[in-house]
């Protein structure tokens, strides 16, 4: 490529100038495969929030470069930390029993990943290390990292819910070891940036919408022999959605089809009627920046109050199609 540069080109936060191995890694497969996953997994079908994590990816390599230029191998496992990402994500882990964990140690270890690290003379284990423990990328403790405050500044500002330019938003937030530091103003708007980003994902559409795709993928499974967990979970959402598309399943294929073209068809029930499938929200984030020293809960009274209606976002209801009488045993 004639300008790397166009790789990590994004319009959310300032210019980072890449390392050579940092561009290579850009190029590599393991990364560029994070190009065709969604960020929001089976929601795409339905929300016009659809940026890849090849861009989330981007976007924390971008935070932790600006934050901790000098730190390579933290910017380096920013840049891989997404790598073991399922096709349509959290949906695929519970469908398969596949942690996504596993797969990105597995591809750092591979040679496409290893001979670039080694070439500048970085440890694959260390990489590993760092992303199997507590780091500014993911925040310690209850304190609020880079990974996630990528993604409620990228998911907002996709929907056109953000009232101020991420980049602006970075003028007014320091980066230490343990996660994010700001004012109590920024820090109270992006507690309200991280709940804006829960009430789009975790809708019960869109949690509809992930549950439906992983009954989608146990339909194909029990009528196929090609049961390679580690070989799909290394396909993209659209290598799933063609194999789906294709299934031996009548019912996979019934589904594929209405969550492609016919989302309309998904009801939500309020209660439990066995009619359908129960859904219920897998994880609701509680983290917060710190401010002062101190977690911001601690100082904010509107911040406490997110974490309540984070809360309030919990439910138990069950997600039924038109087409029930013939995909519901």
């Amino acid at each position: 490529m004639d300008n790397p540069a166009q790789l990590i080109t994004e319009p959310l936060y300032p210019e980072i100038k890449a390392y050579p191995w940092e561009v290579a890694l850009f190029q590599c497969r393991p990364v560029r495969r994070l190009k065709h996953l969604s960020h929001f997994g089976g929601a795409s079908f339905l929300s016009p929030v659809v940026h890849s994590r090849f861009e989330h990816t981007v976007g924390v390599w971008k935070l932790t470069a600006f934050y901790f230029p000098n730190d390579i191998e933290l910017r380096v496992a920013a840049l891989l930390h997404d790598i073991g990402h399922l096709p349509f994500s959290h949906a695929m882990e519970e469908a398969l029993d596949f942690n996504h964990h596993q797969l990105t140690e597995t591809y750092i270890l591979e040679p496409e990943i290893s001979t670039i690290l080694q070439g500048a003379d970085l440890d694959a284990q260390k990489i590993i290390s760092l992303l199997n423990n507590p780091s500014a990328i993911t925040g310690k403790g209850n304190i609020l990292g880079l990974d996630h405050l990528d993604s409620f500044l990228r998911d907002t500002y996709m929907a056109g819910e953000c009232s101020r330019l991420p980049r602006d938003v970075l003028r007014d937030i320091k980066c230490t070891p343990e996660g994010i530091e700001t004012d109590l103003e920024t820090g109270n708007y992006v507690m309200k940036l991280m709940l804006a980003d829960h009430r789009l994902f975790l809708s019960p559409i869109m949690v509809a919408i992930d549950r439906l795709m992983a009954e989608a993928v146990k339909l194909h499974w029990q009528e196929t022999t090609a049961h390679n967990r580690e070989a799909f979970a290394r396909k993209t959402d659209a290598e799933v959605i063609a194999i789906l598309t294709t299934s031996p399943s009548f019912k996979a294929r019934k589904l594929i089809d209405m969550l492609r073209y016919e989302p309309f068809k998904i009801h939500i029930n309020e209660v439990e009627t066995g009619e359908g499938y129960p859904i219920s929200i897998r994880k609701i984030y509680k983290k917060a920046p710190l401010c002062g020293g101190k977690i911001l809960t601690e100082l904010s009274e509107r911040a406490r109050q997110v974490l309540e209606d984070l809360k309030k976002l919990a439910f138990h209801l069950e997600v039924v199609v038109d087409l029930e009488e013939e995909l519901v045993d």
